[in-house]
């Protein structure tokens, strides 16, 4: 039910979306759902916008981001969600209501519904039909071809009458092993995951340079950006990482854009 016209301001509200960090997770392990909104309006807040409800999800944190451009505003609001029982769970999608500055109407503007499946601890997410049905054939396959095989090398050998005595091998002494090569620092991951997404900028690169960005100040994977601009005082990394985070968690109109500032950013810090 939209709030009384009397109470709502006018917002053109050109995107609303919602997003999770992961689709996959088990029982207790931490992941993001996030929440962006921009609006054509300058304002400091979006009180307007309201998150869905986290059902069992234990809630471990609420951070919400308002930033300013010449366009308008955009207000990314981050839970930090750790599943407690298994199954698959649809977050309705976070809304806001408003008076659409378009119509000059009281409106409703909903965001996208997100599904995470949450399996057990240690568990094992459920295999499609056909990939089971596959490796079940493969099996028969096997238990069919073995003694087959095991007959066929009987009748070779038995061909070739007894078997003649052979020269032993003098194999020659191994050269002595290398040394280990030193474990790659921090700095050497996030290089590496930076070439990943250069080359392929996939969801999966991108989170994986976000988690290397935020593992250099120590920031474990709950954590917030906020929590990781508290551990350092580089300017540089902290671009990279406020960068990391608006690419992951900004509108996907800006992803292009907001992906070259990340690997921008990025490579001003690692020279």
């Amino acid at each position: 039910m939209i709030s009384s016209a009397s109470a709502l301001r006018a917002l053109h509200v050109d995107a609303l979306s919602m997003r999770a960090d992961r689709a996959q997770v088990q029982v207790g392990e931490v992941f993001h759902l996030a929440i962006h909104a921009h609006v054509r309006e300058a304002v400091t807040a979006l009180d307007e916008l309201v998150v869905p409800d986290v059902g069992t999800m234990q809630l471990l944190g609420d951070e919400r981001h308002v930033s300013t451009s010449p366009g308008g505003t955009d207000v990314v609001e981050t839970l930090t969600l750790e599943p407690t029982q298994s199954g698959a769970f649809t977050f309705k999608g976070a809304y806001l209501d408003a008076i659409d500055a378009r119509t000059e109407k009281p409106s409703r503007f909903s965001a996208n519904p997100v599904r995470v499946v949450v399996a057990k601890p240690g568990g094992q997410f459920s295999e499609s039909v056909p990939s089971l049905a596959f490796k079940v054939l493969v099996v028969v396959a096997a238990l069919i071809a073995i003694p087959a095989l095991i007959v066929l090398a009987i009748v070779v050998a038995a061909s070739r009458g007894p078997a003649r005595a052979r020269k032993p091998i003098v194999t020659p002494p191994s050269p002595p092993p290398a040394a280990p090569a030193p474990p790659p620092t921090r700095r050497d991951v996030v290089a590496e995951a930076l070439r990943d997404f250069r080359t392929a900028r996939t969801e999966d690169s991108l989170l994986r340079l976000r988690a290397a960005l935020f593992n250099v100040v120590g920031a474990d994977e709950g954590a917030t950006l906020r929590d990781a601009l508290a551990g350092t005082s580089d300017p540089a990394l902290r671009d990279a990482l406020a960068a990391a985070e608006h690419a992951a968690f900004g509108p996907d109109a800006e992803r292009e854009a907001s992906s070259d500032e990340l690997i921008r950013t990025t490579e001003m810090w690692l020279r």
